[in-house]
């Protein structure tokens, strides 16, 4: 098995040296038209339906209940535009903390945000992973826009007898929303 393996080391290492002479380095120029008919347009608003949760813990699953909700992104694009236009979902800052009767502060692993593509699956978002190139698949008030389901899911909370010592928990979520280029 051993020499089945010097073999093909000695073969890459080969192929490797025969293609090294033929790869040649291009260089392009890359225009892109912007109309000034399209480069105004922007994201009005972004709303998220309910924008506040209160959620339940879990005694048996020692988390908290997952919370779904809907995104609205509005824009000023007249629905009547023939471009297609796209924009991008980023997850800026994700934190969840929970103070404790005895004054101490536990940090815990935030929640895990979802939301639905332009599949309609739902795929995990957080601040390595953006929602990039999604569509505007819907109208409202005559200007494109796109609504998304929302879903936030909680991890297990590293706290023995919880419900008994904690005095409040609370998180924070920023998203950062703008049309793609």
């Amino acid at each position: 098995m051993s020499k089945k393996i010097l073999i093909v080391l000695i073969c890459n290492f080969f192929v490797s040296n025969c293609f090294a002479k033929t790869e040649f380095t291009l260089d392009f120029l890359l225009q892109a038209d912007v109309t000034p008919s399209a480069a105004g347009f922007k994201v009005k608003s972004v709303a998220i339906s309910p924008n506040n949760f209160t959620v339940i813990y879990d005694e048996s699953q020692e988390r908290f209940h997952d919370i779904n909700s809907t995104l609205t992104v509005n824009t000023d694009i007249p629905s009547d535009r023939a471009e297609s236009f796209y924009y991008d979902i980023n997850l800026v800052e994700n934190n969840a903390s929970c103070l404790l009767h005895n004054g101490k502060t536990i940090y815990y692993e935030p929640p895990v945000l979802a939301i639905t593509n332009n599949m309609g699956d739902l795929v995990e978002v957080n601040s390595r992973n953006p929602l990039l190139w999604q569509e505007f698949d819907d109208v409202v008030s005559g200007t494109q826009a796109s609504v998304k389901k929302i879903n936030l899911s909680f991890s297990k909370i590293p706290v023995t007898d919880f419900i008994n010592n904690y005095k409040y928990c609370e998180g924070k979520m920023t998203l950062m929303v703008g049309l793609s280029i």
